[in-house]
């Protein structure tokens, strides 16, 4: 165990009394304290957790349950601003340098992962597609919403560049092995089919929806990311989908195809590997 002591250089307002005897450091200092421990890619994937609506297991954050639908603790800009103002505090550059590959309000875990991946500069194994959203609304277009249920979609991941979006459809998303047919009775059986298919149906109508407004989502499942070259597949994929569409792909494409060559590809296969939650990986630290 280690001990920190701060005499000045970050700002009042850094640590919440929990008890009379135990005080925590602010998500920032968090993010900040760690940024000269951790390896740089769990950072960043830490940074997608603080600012995002998903919590991993404390005690195994790798493997681990993952808890969703909470409160983001923090947002990028935050982070940004209370880093900027520490004065001397080690790590600090650091933490601002992983902050460039962050974005607000992933959902899930592996959403993240997969968003990392994409904003990742070349030179530190990603795409270099810079310019995403995470779980941004859409409206419908008007002459449709009169026909739909729901005015506005979100697909997981929006490339801001290109009519085009990405969702990760793991293990969990349609889970009918969880649905244990020798155990439920008949009605129960019925409700819990009834209850994958209406969501399968929904995800199906997402789709088009966003489709006939201008955006086409490709999904992405578990699959995709553990085997090799699978991401890069649905990537190119997307490029060439908006070529289709749009009839040009600009910087993304080209940064795409860069990003494909050797031994980029490689590369970054052995990163999505080393974050991905699975036993067998290369562990990046203790993240």
């Amino acid at each position: 165990m280690s001990t920190t002591v701060y005499g000045e250089g970050i700002p009042r307002g850094s640590f919440a009394r929990v008890s009379e005897t135990f005080t925590v450091p602010c998500p920032e200092l968090l993010f900040l304290e760690l940024a000269s421990v951790m390896d740089r890619a769990a950072l960043e994937l830490l940074g997608y957790e603080l600012c995002g609506t998903f919590v991993r297991d404390a005690t195994n954050p790798r493997t681990g349950g993952v808890v969703h639908e909470v409160a983001p603790l923090t947002n990028v800009a935050k982070i940004k601003g209370y880093v900027r103002s520490c004065r001397r505090v080690k790590g600090r550059e650091r933490a601002l340098a992983a902050l460039e590959n962050v974005r607000d309000n992933a959902w899930s875990a592996m959403e993240a992962l997969v968003a990392l991946v994409l904003v990742r500069p070349l030179e530190d194994d990603g795409f270099g597609i810079r310019n995403i959203e995470l779980n941004a609304r859409e409206l419908i277009g008007r002459e449709l919403r009169p026909w739909v249920t729901n005015k506005a979609r979100v697909p997981d991941i929006s490339l801001g560049d290109l009519p085009v979006g990405l969702n990760y459809d793991g293990y969990g998303h349609l889970d009918l092995s969880s649905i244990d047919v020798e155990r439920l009775e008949k009605d129960e059986l019925k409700a819990a089919l009834a209850r994958v298919r209406e969501k399968y149906v929904d995800d199906l109508r997402r789709n088009r929806e966003l489709l006939a407004s201008g955006r086409i989502v490709l999904p992405i499942v578990a699959e995709d990311l553990m085997e090799l070259g699978g991401l890069d597949s649905v990537v190119l994929e997307a490029v060439i989908a908006a070529e289709q569409l749009a009839g040009a792909s600009g910087e993304t494409g080209a940064a795409t195809r860069r990003a494909l060559e050797q031994p980029h590809a490689a590369r970054r296969q052995r990163l999505i590997w080393s974050l991905y939650p699975w036993a067998g990986g290369i562990s990046l630290g203790n993240y």
